[in-house]
């Protein structure tokens, strides 16, 4: 029997039924890399959080959160603490805020899209709040600064569905560190496709981005956007289409456990007598034998969302189903603040942001 012929869809461009073979293949290799990922061995790199270095230690007293007697281990931050982990979050936040490299018109009821994502995010690295990552050495923090620009690579699947909505998901990588960020959202365009028209395209977007592989913290990106953008061919071959929007960012950031003396192993301590307490780090040795460093785990007080406002532009250019998106964004300096927040107010002294980003791939 003769196989028959697949059609396209009319007036959406030429799509297949097939077309969802490689959204699946996308979506398979993100889960598969996702679990490769989930079983590696824990290793924290340069750029992984570790708040308790957000304690100035540089004066050789050790960390002044912490009071150590023979039977009890406290925690209680000094007034910058928490302003400290505020303006952190509010930083980090922003370079794995969901990634906006996309025009505003939607892919179409059949249209897929993958791609590979590159993006390099400015941040305040010179500042104390950057402390808080494992490449600072809390006895001299300003041996070694972080790096005033973050690099994060990622891949992307998108989904076009009726109704002009769109759909897309993918993770990204915090280079030199073991986060990761998952990221989804749902767009609708208001207008789209008045190509021979001078109208732009205009639409709405909602994403969010949940931080993985660090039990510092738990942090959710919420994002809500706006974008226009117009379509022009060139030389009937390829088509350019630029574009400009504002996108608002929520940065909802809870501590994780924290332990305060992190050389001091409480499991050891606590089995450790004292004719033998002498293997242990000096500041624990008048706790051997008891469960006293177990005080030392604390979080830092929960706090407010943090609010950030971000402007981006970018082009996308593409040739028969190949395409290259080159975007830039600057976030607005920080200015939220938690007057309530336990143990002293918190705000935000973030600075502001820039990033240049590349996206690659295919629209199938």
């Amino acid at each position: 029997m003769a196989r028959r012929p697949l059609r396209g869809v009319p007036g959406l461009g030429w799509r297949t039924p097939l077309g969802a073979r490689p959204l699946a293949r996308g979506l398979g290799l993100l889960v598969l890399g996702s679990a490769l990922l989930g079983t590696r061995a824990a290793r924290a790199d340069r750029n992984d959080l570790r708040l308790i270095n957000l304690c100035d230690t540089s004066q050789g007293n050790g960390c002044g959160w912490v009071t150590q007697t023979p039977t009890r281990t406290t925690v209680a931050l000094d007034a910058g603490a928490n302003t400290r982990f505020r303006s952190l979050m509010s930083e980090l936040g922003t370079v794995v805020a969901p990634r906006l490299q996309t025009p505003a018109d939607t892919l179409g009821f059949a249209g897929i899209q993958l791609s590979a994502d590159l993006d390099v995010t400015q941040i305040s690295g010179g500042k104390s709040f950057w402390n808080g990552v494992q490449g600072v050495q809390p006895n001299n923090p300003n041996l070694s600064r972080p790096s005033s620009w973050l690099t994060t690579v990622g891949g992307f699947v998108r989904k076009g569905l009726p109704a002009s909505f769109e759909l897309g998901g993918g993770a990204v990588n915090v280079l030199q560190s073991g986060m990761w960020a998952v990221q989804g959202y749902l767009r609708f365009a208001v207008n789209e496709g008045f190509h021979d028209l001078p109208l732009p395209s205009l639409a709405m977007r909602a994403g969010v981005s949940d931080l993985l592989g660090t039990d510092q913290v738990s942090l959710h990106v919420y994002s809500l956007d706006v974008s226009i953008s117009k379509r022009f061919g060139i030389a009937g071959t390829w088509q350019l289409e630029p574009y400009l929007g504002w996108n608002a960012l929520l940065i909802d950031a809870a501590s994780g456990v924290v332990d305060a003396t992190p050389d001091c192993d409480a499991a050891t301590v606590a089995a450790t007598n004292a004719s033998s307490s002498a293997a242990l780090p000096r500041s624990c040795q008048a706790q051997a034998g008891t469960s006293a460093d177990y005080g030392a785990n604390f979080r830092f007080p929960s706090q407010s969302l943090i609010t950030r406002s971000r402007w981006f532009g970018g082009a996308k250019l593409k040739l028969w189903k190949l395409f290259l998106v080159g975007q830039f964004s600057w976030t607005t300096a920080g200015g939220s603040s938690d007057a309530h927040a336990a143990m002293g107010a918190a705000d935000d002294q973030s600075g502001s942001q820039k990033a240049v980003s590349l996206s690659a791939g295919l629209d199938l």
